[in-house]
């Protein structure tokens, strides 16, 4: 069964008369409120959008300011989370259904189904960035904006953009969770001729851009100064060998390159996956792994796409079923690959960005 689906009431039948007993006996309706939001906050995720469904009362907890500061301060970790792929349920439902791998316990989740405002139904939509437990999406215009908490349901329709939907863009979310407050990056139009741009990543104020010549098809690292918005004079290459479906991510405070070898084999379009730590000041890079799992690497045509949440790295196949392998930079090992099944989902957008539950942040 699906996390979040209300058919889990028919399995606590017991507890849910209990709660809503209207005589006043039920022990749980004599339990002071801060003893209840206290209880339900040590529930680990995502079983707390399960019992949601209970009642009322529960299912409003979590907008609640004092239950959210419980959940802060409870000794239960939420855990970190990928979002492979979203996709519509199917039919005339207007809900949207997602699966997330879960980085800490190394399984896949079904997440709680959310849908879009009725307003913004009339558009086709594409999640463009997402960080801090927020999403946002971009409509098929390429100027309308929305940002969502797919964990409290709640929504924001920002101002429109003013881009060139014809020019190559990449948006990335930096949220300051003290502040409650959130900026949308985007890059377009401002990049050196002749680069496109492939994958970005955030770091210590600036924005270190992977890009391909259009004319070469050399690879190499821009990088934007945020404060200045101008940028840096050094150019890097990225490592010689491994040019295969490239990504940039940051993890653990550093900027790391993800990409296939350039040497194949009979089977497999690339022998080996490498991981290579950037030194910005000496513009270098230090090799951090070689991945060369026969099962995961045979599974792929490409690199679909690659991210980066605490000390993990994760990349996935472009095949169907999505494979998924992870590497701890901390520990210096690659957890066992695992694939996904998204069989039931349709008109699917597919995604590569992680998410981390947060019920305080605010679109």
């Amino acid at each position: 069964m699906a996390y979040g689906d209300v058919s889990v009431v028919s399995m606590m039948p017991e507890l849910t008369n209990s709660i809503d007993d209207d005589s006043g006996s039920s022990p749980w309706t004599s339990l002071p409120t801060d003893i209840v939001e206290h209880a339900l906050a040590l529930l680990p995720f995502p079983y707390i959008f399960q019992v949601r469904s209970i009642c009322k009362k529960w299912n409003s907890l979590i907008f609640c300011s004092q239950f959210q500061e419980a959940s802060l301060r409870c000794p239960v970790p939420w855990g970190q989370f990928y979002s492979p792929r979203i996709g519509w349920k199917g039919g005339a439902s207007p809900l949207v259904t997602w699966q997330s791998y879960n980085l800490s316990e190394g399984k896949w989740v079904s997440m709680p189904q959310f849908e879009f405002p009725t307003f913004a139904r009339k558009f086709s939509w594409n999640l463009i960035a997402a960080n801090g437990g927020l999403f946002c999406f971009g409509a098929s215009d390429a100027r309308r904006l929305l940002v969502c908490n797919p964990m409290t349901k709640r929504w924001k329709e920002l101002l429109p953009v003013s881009l060139d939907s014809k020019a190559p863009i990449i948006s990335h979310m930096i949220v300051d969770e003290q502040r409650n407050s959130y900026d949308i990056l985007f890059l377009a139009e401002m990049l050196p001729a002749d680069l496109i741009l492939k994958s970005g990543a955030y770091c210590s104020g600036e924005f270190y851009c992977l890009t391909r010549h259009f004319l070469t098809g050399r690879y190499t690292i821009v990088i934007l100064d945020l404060t200045m918005l101008r940028w840096r004079d050094n150019n890097i290459r990225i490592p010689e060998g491994f040019e295969n479906y490239p990504y940039i991510v940051a993890c653990s405070g550093q900027v790391h390159l993800v990409s296939g070898s350039s040497e194949a084999t009979d089977t497999m379009p690339m022998a080996s996956i490498g991981i290579f730590r950037l030194d910005p000041n000496l513009s270098s890079w230090e090799k951090v792994s070689e991945y060369s799992n026969f099962q995961f690497l045979r599974s792929t045509g490409a690199i679909y796409g690659c991210g980066a949440h605490g000390s993990k790295i994760y990349v996935v196949t472009y095949a169907y079923d999505m494979w998924i392998a992870v590497y701890n930079i901390s520990t210096g090992i690659w957890e066992e690959p695992i694939k996904g099944n998204f069989y039931d989902m349709k008109d699917i957008f597919e995604t590569k960005f992680s998410f981390q539950p947060n019920l305080r942040v605010a679109p």
